[in-house]
């Protein structure tokens, strides 16, 4: 690694992680910055360019071929994401001079891909230092496919925002997706103390916490602050969760000497919390069905303060018949996740259309598996970190008496659709 410019080639590395071994750059980034050992200064640019240059590909190869003739789609994965993080910082970021943006992108080339690769990347970058602004400026936003190449969106999201939401809406949506997500946890109210330790830690790290007036669990950072490097995360005090997650398991009610099921239980924030309105691990029973996932599930409740609840290892669907009578079920399905599209950069490039109906699909079949296993007057409530597709009409077959849709272009945090089932 270049002492020179740790954060770029951090940036670099995962990118062409995303490229190569179709990785997640959320975890990419985390073994990435780990490995490199990053200051908390350079792994907060990393992540900055990083994730940005992810979120705007569509744009940035867009100004490329525009100004210079040159589809970066045929250029080696290298080159690629070379020219795409040069191109996002002359193009969206004020902060770094566009003489800077340049040479560094072709150091970065000249190690990559020697002096052929560097005067490549060069030529390119000079026009987008050239005319990128003034072509970005020009771009108009009166359709949804101007507003989604603006954005650097797929048609298809966009075209399914503005049939749910309307334009204006889904250009919103769209913003929101490209604004620096927010940070926010919440505190176990497993560990004794937690609260405390929490304040004094952030204290000292000179680095304020908002409450939220509508999610009372919620901590929302305000600053700068690595969470996965905080002892308070390292203990088990804190748990990363976005405000809009925290209000699930309000929304499923469980209250102390229940029996619940959090039938897609990993990767363990809101099983904790509902353990937390439990008042313990006491009756409640979590399904992962993948090994290691589940292994991580189990630490992760212990380090909260989770104890006493039961952990099975299976598919949902291979839930013994002997498992029922459930006071609350919680379905959190897998989804396209298009409501976390802010904190996970890279889900509007790895969803495809045909997966909302294929996912709809098996979130109703996950549905219409556990509804018989509720107790007389249960309640299951299906949660989706997703937004405007039709999987929020996987569960109409079952009467809902309430349904809590929340979006991050006003001011939710991140977007879900939780409906809450109370058959008779």
């Amino acid at each position: 690694m270049s002492p020179r410019d740790p954060a770029r080639t951090v940036a670099l590395d995962v990118l062409l992680r995303q490229e190569k071994e179709e990785a997640w750059v959320d975890r990419a980034f985390s073994a990435e910055a780990a490995r490199a050992r990053l200051d908390p200064r350079d792994r907060g640019l990393a992540s900055q360019l990083t994730n940005g240059t992810v979120k705007a590909q569509r744009l940035l190869d867009a100004c490329v071929l525009a100004l210079a003739d040159r589809d970066p789609a045929k250029l080696d994965p290298t080159t690629r994401c070379i020219v795409r993080l040069g191109a996002y910082q002359l193009l969206l970021l004020d902060r770094i001079p566009p003489h800077a943006a340049v040479s560094t992108a072709v150091d970065l080339a000249t190690k990559r891909r020697g002096k052929g690769g560097a005067g490549l990347v060069n030529a390119l970058l000079r026009r987008v230092a050239d005319g990128g602004r003034a072509w970005l400026e020009a771009l108009p936003d009166e359709t949804i496919a101007d507003a989604a190449l603006l954005r650097s969106y797929p048609d298809w999201i966009a075209e399914l925002w503005e049939q749910a939401y309307g334009l204006d809406a889904a250009r919103g949506l769209m913003d929101a997706g490209n604004a620096t997500p927010e940070v926010a946890f919440r505190v176990s109210a497993l560990r004794h103390g937690a609260d405390e330790r929490v304040a004094e830690e952030f204290a000292r790290l000179d680095c304020a916490l908002r409450p939220d007036d509508e999610v009372p669990s919620a901590c929302v950072v305000e600053g700068s602050v690595d969470i996965a490097a905080t002892q308070a995360f390292l203990s088990g005090d804190l748990i990363p969760m976005s405000r809009s997650a925290q209000r699930i398991a309000p929304f499923l009610g469980p209250e102390p000497g229940m029996r619940v099921l959090d039938a897609c239980a990993a990767p363990g924030g809101k099983s904790g919390h509902i353990a937390d309105l439990l008042g313990g691990g006491q009756g409640l029973t979590c399904v992962e069905r993948d090994p290691g996932r589940a292994r991580a599930l189990a630490e992760t409740l212990s380090r909260q303060g989770v104890e006493g609840c039961d952990l099975l290892p299976i598919d949902v669907f291979q839930l013994p018949a002997d498992r029922t009578g459930y006071d609350r079920i919680l379905v959190d399905a897998p989804c396209t996740g298009l409501g976390t599209i802010g904190s996970r950069p890279d889900v509007r490039w790895r969803r495809q259309p045909a997966e909302v109906d294929s996912l709809a699909a098996l979130q109703r079949g996950m549905v219409d598996f556990l509804v018989p296993r509720l107790a007389p007057g249960g309640v299951l409530v299906l949660s989706l970190c997703t937004l405007g597709t039709a999987e929020s009409h996987s569960a109409d077959e079952h009467p809902s008496d309430a349904r809590l849709e929340l979006r991050p272009d006003q001011g939710a945090g991140e977007g879900f659709v939780a409906l809450r089932l109370a058959p008779r």
